[in-house]
């Protein structure tokens, strides 16, 4: 039986490099094609009763590897000077703002159509206005070099400050000035270590 799940994981892999060539010519991103293949492999094995070992303890941490790495291979063509820093203010602008517009009015709806509190709405509705860089990323292979900067630094900054956004709302009972401070003092510490890390 291990047998069948290691040829069945390198069959896995070949797939997913073959999507990944084949994008640029389907224009469907490679992420959307692997999503289809892993549902219809769960269908499979439903239907031949075939039994996976529980990787639900795995999954956060894959996930997190899978993000960083997507983000890192598109930040590999880019340059970061002076110069670029309006570009940046200005991606990060419009990565910030449909953020939370969106997720506020998400959750406003979810508020008065499904009768929850506005709270556990937020937290619903930020993983679905977020723009993922794991499809956008994987898809700005055929745009120009302007396009293609601005779509990998809007997506790798939404994903981010959704995911910051996400945990604040999450991991505080009561969002008041406190929590904010304390919040804020976290990120500004993160960012003096990924600083002295960076220049190390």
């Amino acid at each position: 039986m291990n047998y069948v799940i290691i040829a069945i994981l390198c069959l896995l892999l070949l797939l997913a490099y073959i999507f990944t060539i084949s994008s640029s010519k389907t224009k469907i991103p490679s992420v959307i094609l692997l999503l289809i293949l892993g549902w219809g492999v769960k269908q499979l094995t439903d239907v031949f009763h075939i039994v996976l070992p529980n990787l639900n303890p795995l999954l956060p941490l894959l996930g997190t590897i899978g993000l960083i790495l997507i983000v890192l291979e598109g930040s590999l063509d880019l340059k970061l000077n002076k110069e670029k820093l309006p570009f940046v203010w200005k991606t990060l602008i419009t990565a910030i703002v449909p953020l939370i517009l969106t997720a506020i009015i998400l959750a406003y709806c979810f508020y008065y159509y499904i009768d929850v509190s506005f709270k556990d709405g937020l937290i619903n509705a930020i993983p679905l206005c977020i723009i993922s860089s794991a499809i956008a990323i994987s898809s700005v292979g055929h745009l120009n070099v302007f396009n293609k900067e601005f779509a990998i630094y809007e997506s790798s900054l939404s994903d981010i400050i959704g995911v910051l956004f996400f945990n604040f709302i999450t991991l505080n009972a009561v969002i008041n000035l406190q929590s904010i401070g304390h919040f804020g003092l976290q990120i500004l510490i993160m960012i003096v270590i990924s600083f002295i890390a960076t220049a190390f």
